[in-house]
């Protein structure tokens, strides 16, 4: 009788991918380079939340405001009393110079997250591409083990140390940060940033001021060339960092770009942490060589990062498709936009959380009719709901505008006036473009209801070019309509 070898012998013999995927991810690497990406990242989170509330931004965006825009399926999420929004704002700092420390570390980048996602949730005239890095980062975190080295958790508890750390570690937070890269190139390969400088040939002229290289943001070829130099370093940047030869020279042209950024606009702590971030993509024992340099040059010793080298945990199966079901999500999330009709640009639906960053520059006016049942008819402002800064934010953001819209509805239902009508009239100047009305004038938003379905209320993108003009200055005074013009 003849044996035959079992249906999956093939299998035993020679490794599947998946399995040579497994062992590639297990292999173990230096832990010097997380363990110091833990301590900048934690410091610098710490330093900028203690800003953030020296500087009163607390006040300015939680205390002063009577109205909080919230992210839809959120709404249970409020605003707390000014002693509890400090409270809240220090535990942020507090586990954030935990995390530097590697103090009770789990706890303390689990705590990090919630406290700042409950912070950004609060408000969605808050929200910024970089703290939803910063949150995606920290999540990240949680599941990583850098603590293991150069932290008082490591040297409270020895059997805790470790020299090494498997490669999924480093892989995962190089994945999200050159994801947000290839997103945020590729978004720029549009009319508007390519073909029309649009809108840094509205953001850079007024700049003409600054020391050195003033007189040159006022010209338009500059505007050109500063689009195109953003598009290709965006899409290629992160390949040359993978490229060992070439990784110094990227990083110093990563830092050049990010400091011109920090220059021209007011985008706070985003330079930095982007700085920070593509520190994964050196090689691993930078850190420990980069301090034993130091040392050495001192007349010291070298360094070693942590503990013994056996020390690495292997990436298990429920946690290997746990970690591909987030980088898939991650995927997804930029192009979810595709399911609505139109310009995102302009009706905003799947902008945020898609790394389509610094593309689009809206200014306008808005006022809402009220209707009440008698046919009487009130013109009620946006500010006397909205601070400045808040309207700023709003006045272009279709959503934003229902939110305040069902608020009025709500107020003018409460004092027994209702049931009302709310109409808005919007009009918005996209990217230099003239003026045209956002929201369709007969829609009453009173009934509108948000939620994920395309908003048909939001009148089609213009299809006319946007302005290039050596002299435009895009200015929308309080109460009236862009148009802006040479």
């Amino acid at each position: 009788m003849t044996s035959h070898p079992p249906v999956n012998a093939h299998l035993q013999s020679t490794p599947s991918r998946w399995r040579r995927l497994r062992v590639a991810a297990n292999q173990p690497r230096d832990i010097a380079a997380l363990a110091a990406f833990r301590v900048l990242f934690g410091l610098l989170l710490c330093v900028g939340t203690l800003r953030f509330v020296t500087l009163g931004w607390v006040e300015r965006l939680y205390v002063e405001p009577s109205f909080h825009f919230k992210y839809w399926g959120f709404g249970w999420v409020v605003v707390p009393e000014r002693w509890a929004l400090y409270t809240l704002f220090a535990g942020i700092a507090v586990s954030a110079l935990c995390i530097a420390l590697g103090l009770f570390y789990r706890v303390a980048v689990i705590a990090f997250v919630v406290l700042f996602c409950y912070a950004e949730l609060m408000d969605v005239t808050t929200y910024l591409n970089h703290h939803y890095l910063v949150i995606l980062l920290a999540f990240i975190l949680c599941w990583l083990s850098p603590h293991r080295a150069w932290s008082l958790d490591a040297w409270r508890r020895p059997a805790l140390r470790a020299s090494s750390l498997p490669a999924w570690q480093t892989w995962w937070l190089r994945f999200q940060v050159g994801l947000l890269y290839f997103y945020a190139g590729w978004a720029k390969f549009e009319s508007d940033w390519l073909l029309h400088a649009q809108p840094l040939n509205i953001w850079l002229p007024p700049l003409e001021g600054m020391p050195l290289i003033g007189w040159l943001l006022d010209e338009v070829w500059i505007h050109y060339a500063f689009s195109w130099f953003a598009f290709v370093f965006d899409v290629s940047i992160i390949g040359f960092m993978l490229w060992r030869r070439a990784r110094p020279w990227a990083f110093a042209l990563i830092v050049l770009f990010h400091v011109l950024t920090h220059l021209f606009f007011s985008i706070g702590l985003f330079p930095f942490i982007m700085v920070l971030s593509v520190l994964v993509f050196f090689e691993a024992d930078w850190p420990r060589r980069l301090l034993g340099r130091l040392r050495v040059e001192q007349g010291g010793a070298a360094t070693a990062a942590g503990g013994p080298p056996n020390a690495v945990s292997p990436l298990r199966s429920s946690i290997a498709w746990c970690l591909l079901g987030f980088c898939l999500l991650q995927f997804l999330m930029p192009l979810r936009h595709w399911i609505y009709p139109g310009t995102v640009l302009w009706h905003e639906q799947g902008m945020r959380f898609s790394w389509r960053v610094m593309l689009r520059e809206k200014s306008g006016s808005l006022a809402y009719r009220v209707v009440d049942r008698q046919g009487g008819v009130q013109v009620v402002s946006p500010y006397d709901y909205l601070t400045e800064m808040q309207y700023r934010e709003m006045a272009g953001q279709p959503d934003m505008i229902l939110q305040l819209a069902h608020r009025i509805r709500d107020d003018f239902n409460a004092r027994g006036i209702g049931p009302v009508q709310v109409f808005a009239d919007s009009w918005v100047s996209l990217n230099a473009r003239p003026a045209q009305r956002m929201i369709h004038p007969d829609a009453d938003l009173a009934q509108v209801r948000d939620g994920l379905g395309v908003a048909d209320w939001i009148t089609p993108a213009p299809t006319t070019a946007p302005r290039t003009h050596p002299r435009l200055r895009l200015v929308a005074p309080r109460g009236q309509p862009v148009d802006a013009d040479g």
